[in-house]
């Protein structure tokens, strides 16, 4: 029976699928039922010899394929002819079917378990299994199914346990979880983690590939995922002794990569809305650094000894309700490790010695660039785009950045009220010192308080043995023998370095984890230093509070807090605050 679909038709649907000839003429038995109608309604037999007519058409197409060398233009040449001919079904019997009382025949393969034991009844009791395992086997193979006629002779014609080990071979396949590929970003993510270079990424990539594990992308592709990560390059100027972009363009970038990075976008009306990217930023110099073999023009200024950083770091983005910031809708993003360095945006590196002069010229232009900000525009694609403010706060400094910006002139005073050491014991007087407002801005490193506070108690240590603030004459040996004395015992009981310089100048061993530790154990501490215990541990609690991160209850934590001072005064009135 002649229809519309010709050779042509098939060929074209050949092309489109890259699987196994078996598999290809299931998918054109698939494509004739979409292209005829009528072939679904007609019997199994029909059916069955229509898949191997195209079996057939699939032999004489690999026949003509092979002879033009798998070439698309010249098979269209020569066998033009072969591709307009319509492709020949059976004939359908067009008699009328005869009526059958009862229920209609159900197809064998949509019958339940009951029907089609009771169908093969009489095939399965006149017939051994081997014949019909064999007749199975050719069925399968003339009907194209090569691969499940072989499957079923291995699994019934080999050793007796190999249907079992198939078996259990499929099903330990089928919980298998799928390899995950890394994506370029995790890839990347993987080499800063793990700080590995080109030369040790590429051996682990090849390692991985020869033991059929290919879960790593090539470098190039990391590269320019990487590339990414970079604002504009025509938004970054370079010299041989600093690098900067402006402040503009890497916060346009930073916004565009956090958005990236949310999930769910969608369910966020920015509509009408404000949405504000919170940010800190400071700067911090380092000496005594390694010296390379390069020259710079300007010597005396330049020396990659040294070096100075500008950075900032995004801390949230907010969304307020309407055009005001009054109302706080919904926190959209949130940094997750705000001290971490891996969220520290560098917005000006300089090989420079840090002074007072360099920090002041630094927060000028610094402020200048974050008067003129405008808000980013961020495309979140299907047309759709979010405008963000930018807010950001100059906390990241230290006391020595504090007393340039200030222009407080000595280190001892403070730079929020200008009190001296000897003023620091007269609380009350203290409370009533004016104070300049502008400085509260700088808000309160809890990491230096942490070693400040740490610092306070062992000094006091230091001194107890003649109790004077400052050392002189015999009391300098005296200071000397009771320092090396806490150095050794906090060394052997806590393993603790405490006090000691660091190699290249670099400041001392008095870091972080030191003082929390110190700190952690208030008994230890206590009895190794001779300090009051209910001191370091009030201490501690202070800088609990602090390092919190949650909302302080100002009234009762100004209390606690002066409660603390006047009961270290009480105990060493001779070391000032």
């Amino acid at each position: 029976m002649e229809s519309k679909l010709t050779h042509r038709d098939l060929y074209f649907k050949i092309l489109d699928l890259k699987s196994n000839k078996n598999y290809k003429v299931e998918a054109l038995y698939d494509f004739v039922l979409c292209k005829v109608d009528y072939v679904k309604e007609q019997s199994e037999n029909y059916q069955s010899d229509l898949k191997k007519k195209l079996h057939i058409f699939m032999n004489e197409f690999d026949k003509r394929w092979q002879k033009c060398n798998r070439t698309k233009n010249r098979f269209d040449t020569i066998f033009e002819t072969w591709l307009n001919k319509k492709f020949i079904f059976s004939e359908v019997s067009k008699s009328l079917p005869m009526s059958h009382v009862g229920r209609p025949k159900v197809l064998f393969s949509k019958a339940c378990d009951k029907t089609k034991r009771h169908k093969t009844q009489t095939l399965r009791t006149s017939n051994s299994t081997e014949e019909l395992v064999y007749a199975a086997q050719l069925s399968l193979k003339e009907t194209g199914n090569v691969d499940a006629a072989k499957l079923l002779k291995e699994a019934t014609s080999t050793t007796p346990t190999r249907a079992l080990n198939i078996q259990r071979a499929y099903t330990a396949f089928q919980n298998v979880k799928p390899v995950q590929m890394y994506s370029e970003e995790d890839a990347l993510a993987l080499i800063i983690d793990a700080k590995l270079t080109k030369s040790q990424y590429t051996l682990i990539r090849l390692q991985a590939k020869q033991r059929n594990a290919n879960i790593y992308p090539a470098y190039n592709k990391i590269l320019e995922a990487k590339s990414q990560c970079y604002p504009k390059k025509d938004q970054v100027l370079i010299t041989e002794i600093s690098a900067e972009a402006t402040l503009q363009s890497l916060l346009n970038h930073t916004v565009q990569r956090i958005f990236q990075s949310i999930e769910n976008l969608s369910a966020y009306e920015f509509k009408n809305n404000t949405v504000v990217l919170l940010s800190k930023w400071g700067l911090d110099g380092s000496s005594g650094l390694a010296q390379y073999k390069q020259k710079f023009n300007d010597v005396q200024s330049a020396s990659d000894s040294n070096i100075f950083l500008t950075s900032f770091v995004p801390i949230q983005i907010i969304m307020y309700s309407g055009e005001s910031k009054e109302v706080l809708k919904e926190f959209i993003w949130k940094n997750p490790r705000t001290s971490s360095t891996k969220y520290c945006r560098p917005i000006h590196i300089q090989f420079q010695k840090e002074t007072t002069e360099l920090i002041q010229n630094e927060v000028s232009n610094i402020s200048n660039q974050i008067q003129n900000l405008v808000s980013s525009i961020v495309n979140l694609g299907n047309d759709d785009f979010v405008s963000v403010k930018h807010e950001l706060v100059l906390t990241m400094i230290d006391g020595k950045v504090c007393n340039a910006i200030s222009d407080n002139k000595s280190a001892q005073k403070c730079y929020i009220c200008g009190a001296g050491p000897k003023d620091m014991n007269n609380l009350n007087t203290i409370k009533q010192r004016p104070i300049d407002p502008s400085t509260l801005s700088f808000g309160l490193s809890s990491l230096h308080a942490w070693i400040r506070f740490f610092e306070c108690l062992i000094h006091v240590a230091y001194r107890l043995g003649f109790k004077k603030w400052q050392a002189r004459g015999d009391d300098q040996e005296m200071l000397k023998k009771k320092k090396k004395e806490i150095q050794t015992k906090f060394r052997q009981e806590l393993g603790l370095l405490i006090d000691q310089p660091r190699p290249g100048g670099s400041g001392t061993t008095n870091d972080g984890n030191t003082a929390r530790r110190f700190f952690s154990n208030p008994d230890v501490s206590s009895s190794i230093t001779g300090v009051d215990k209910n001191i370091i541990v009030r201490f501690k609690v202070i800088l609990e509070v602090i390092s919190s991160g949650e909302k302080i209850k100002g009234v009762e934590f100004n209390n606690y807090t002066f409660e603390t001072a006047q009961l270290f005064i009480s105990k060493y009135p001779w070391f000032y605050l």
